[in-house]
């Protein structure tokens, strides 16, 4: 398949290289005066758990980069690997220059499809969550590889959805269909959204979980963000990873605090999935005031999370590790 990936950034290099190297032809699009940045490749250090795939991959990834758009361009598929706050802008300058294009929009939705459907038809696209992660250290790439999530908003299936399918598992990628992945992806917003700012007042992920009150904190915050989900309308129970945050157990929470306590400390993939956890401050605030403005409109009562509001206002990432 002819694919192009906009960006070189985490997400769009690492499935840019498994696609790349499972015989696709993929091209990244990249902004003006960057393309000599990638004469020599990305260097590239993978954890990989792919089945039938060596655990570490550590090489160059021999990058093909464009700097601009033709109308005649005959991509089969576009990958849209970006911030959601950024994702409208991102398709209104490139969806012009693309009309025959389908789309994998790689990007966590809050607000619904409305302002997409109003540059890209959603007959055109569906949406992913993607599972894989790291961060760029002295320009390489150390991160990690193993599934992705996909699912349409108009249908439960349709083409493209198949065809995108057939993609990631012919890269050896698990990949799982969602019936309905807007409310999968308001799940996984209340979980990131909900923990950030425990995780920001701590400073680091290391330091939150040597304070038993900021992780109790942010598991409050979970289950807060996580109610403003249910009044949206999202049936929790199909989402079993959520039980945990509403138990009233003290026991049960403790044991669930020294595990992830343990695998963030110990599990190298899910530190290196998570080592860009502070990167982004204005990610970080989009996040936390869609939920508590939202909270606020669906009448939610969310103390935990506002009480946090000067620590996000305040957030500055020069201060995080």
């Amino acid at each position: 398949m002819k694919v192009m990936i906009v960006g070189a950034g985490v997400i769009g290099t690492i499935y840019g290289w498994a696609l790349s190297a499972a015989g696709h032809s993929v091209v990244h699009l990249v902004r003006p005066g960057r393309g000599i940045n990638f004469t020599n490749g990305i260097p590239v250090d993978i954890m990989d758990r792919r089945k039938n795939h060596e655990k570490w991959f550590t090489g160059n990834y021999a990058i093909k980069v464009i700097e601009t758009l033709a109308p005649t361009n005959d991509y089969e598929l576009l990958i849209v690997p970006v911030r959601h706050y950024a994702v409208e802008e991102v398709l209104s300058q490139v969806v012009p220059l693309t009309p025959h294009a389908e789309y994998l929009l790689l990007t966590q939705n809050w607000n619904g499809p409305a302002g997409i459907d109003k540059v890209l038809s959603l007959s055109k696209c569906i949406f992913g969550d993607a599972k894989a992660g790291g961060c760029f250290k002295d320009d390489k790439l150390i991160g990690t590889l193993y599934a992705i999530d996909l699912g349409c908003i108009e249908n439960k299936h349709n083409d493209i959805l198949r065809k995108t399918e057939e993609l990631f598992v012919s890269a050896d990628i698990k990949t799982t269909i969602h019936d309905n992945i807007l409310h999968y992806q308001w799940v996984q917003y209340a979980i990131n959204g909900g923990f950030w700012p425990a995780l920001v007042q701590a400073g680091s992920i290391k330091a939150v979980f040597k304070n038993a009150e900021l992780v109790n904190k942010g598991f409050l915050g979970i289950k807060e963000s996580l109610s403003v989900v249910r009044a949206r309308g999202v049936d929790l129970q199909k989402y079993p990873e959520t039980n945990i945050y509403f138990t009233n157990s003290v026991l049960k929470k403790m044991i669930m605090s020294i595990v992830m306590k343990m695998m963030f400390r110990f599990n190298k993939y899910i530190k290196r999935n998570s080592a860009h956890a502070l990167a982004d401050p204005k990610e970080i605030k989009t996040f936390f005031f869609d939920l508590v403005n939202t909270g606020a409109e669906l009448g939610i009562d969310m103390p935990v999370m506002n009480s946090f509001r000067k620590v996000i206002d305040e957030f500055n990432p020069g201060h995080s590790e």
